[in-house]
């Protein structure tokens, strides 16, 4: 069976052409071999079987057409059926009838090969054998639209036009915008250092006092420049610097966020140092006092570390905690990494300038940087946490071969 409409094999019982979506309804119905006359009646008779679609051909006819029905055969009824895998009652074109204008069936011969014309109204594939097309009067049945089989959602573009649907991934991977100034810790810790640090370089750091006048011992209050006159200035150097660091941050960059972590980390080994040289005149007073031995030498030492000196204590705290928060911006931002032999050779020069400094010079000894002499063990602790540090700085900062990395090492050393 095929569609009346694309002419393409359809199934039996099929409702729906799969190739236009006409509908079948009258073509792939069940259909029945037409009532043929009983073939004694019609020996030698020339007879055309005719097989209709009960559907698109209605009414069914119920009589044979003959060419010369005999007169003794009148009014016999036509209703035995026929085998049809008798040959005899297949026309050939040794005997093909001669039908009067006025029949209503065509008897013609055709090729096996003939291509399928339209007009071939047959449920059933060519065989190969002449076949009898009907030429009756017929009605076009009146084919109603096929029904929706879908509600498309989108409009197809048309043949060959160039397709893009990778927008959504298009905006998943795009770099992300600018975010614009957004507030972070990095910048709100480096803000209290720098307040620390202008707190510390006015406030009163220790107070020495003996019970009477000793010689060696230096009484009163002391402040940061009366132990190093260029430690305030290198505080706010080094506070200003994770500031800038701590408001580029908050811009998005992350080179502002390594060189606020690196400055906090510089402020620290200025703590530290610092603090070294606020404990050197408390240890000289205790050795002194230490080292009387006389009842009319006796006297008493009392030393006070005032608000500066917890001040510059928690200036390497805060510097600490800006260290620690700016590693959140440590990624690489989609940017390409430095060249690592520029790296390693940032990272050697680090290490170059933090041990230069312990080099001993002249007839000194490396125990000194150890803290074994006259000054405190707290300045050489200071000292070294110093230096370290400036390693640390330079060569995490380097060897990360990052944006985040060179504002690291730029801002601790």
């Amino acid at each position: 069976m095929r569609c009346h409409v694309c002419n393409v094999a359809v199934g039996d019982g099929q409702r729906f052409c799969h190739e236009c979506g006409e509908s079948l309804d009258g073509v792939t119905n069940p259909t029945e071999i037409h009532p043929a006359i009983d073939a004694d009646a019609v020996a030698g008779e020339h007879q055309t079987t005719v097989l209709l679609n009960e559907a698109l051909a209605p009414p069914v006819v119920t009589d044979v057409l003959r060419s010369d029905p005999a007169p003794d055969q009148a009014g016999m009824p036509l209703a035995t059926e026929v085998d049809l895998d008798d040959a005899s009652w297949w026309a050939t074109e040794a005997d093909e009838p001669d039908l009067a204008p006025t029949e209503a069936i065509e008897a013609i011969a055709e090729p096996a090969d003939r291509p399928l014309e339209p007009s071939d109204r047959f449920d059933t594939p060519r065989t190969g054998v002449s076949s009898a097309l009907s030429t009756m009067p017929f009605e076009e049945p009146k084919l109603e639209p096929a029904p929706v089989l879908y509600e498309a959602t989108t409009t197809m573009p048309a043949m060959g036009a160039a397709v893009f649907d990778g927008a959504g991934d298009a905006d998943d991977y795009a770099p992300p915008p600018p975010e614009g100034f957004k507030l972070r810790a990095t910048f709100v810790f480096s803000f209290l250092t720098m307040v620390a640090t202008l707190m510390a370089s006015v406030a009163d750091i220790i107070d020495i006092r003996t019970s009477r006048p000793v010689d060696g011992i230096v009484v009163g209050i002391r402040m940061m420049d009366d132990v190093g006159t260029n430690l305030a200035v290198a505080g706010f150097i080094g506070a200003a610097i994770m500031l800038v660091g701590g408001l580029l941050s908050c811009f998005g960059l992350r080179s502002g966020a390594g060189l606020a972590g690196g400055a906090g980390l510089g402020m620290a080994g200025w703590a530290a140092v610092t603090i070294g040289l606020i404990e050197a005149p408390i240890h000289a007073a205790q050795q002194i006092t230490r080292g009387s031995t006389t009842d009319v030498s006796q006297f008493t030492l009392s030393t006070t570390r005032d608000l500066g000196w917890f001040l510059i204590t928690a200036v390497g705290v805060l510097g600490v905690l800006v260290f620690v928060v700016s590693f959140r911006m440590t990624g690489t931002g989609g940017r390409r990494g430095l060249n690592p032999w520029v790296a390693a050779v940032g990272a050697l020069g680090a290490v170059i300038v933090a041990a230069g400094p312990l080099i001993p010079l002249g007839d000194a000894t490396a125990d000194l940087n150890l803290g074994f002499s006259a000054l405190p063990r707290a300045f050489f602790a200071g000292r070294l946490v110093q230096v370290g540090l400036i390693a640390v700085t330079g060569i995490i900062g380097f060897l990360s071969v990052r944006t985040y990395g060179l504002g690291f090492a730029a801002g601790g050393l």
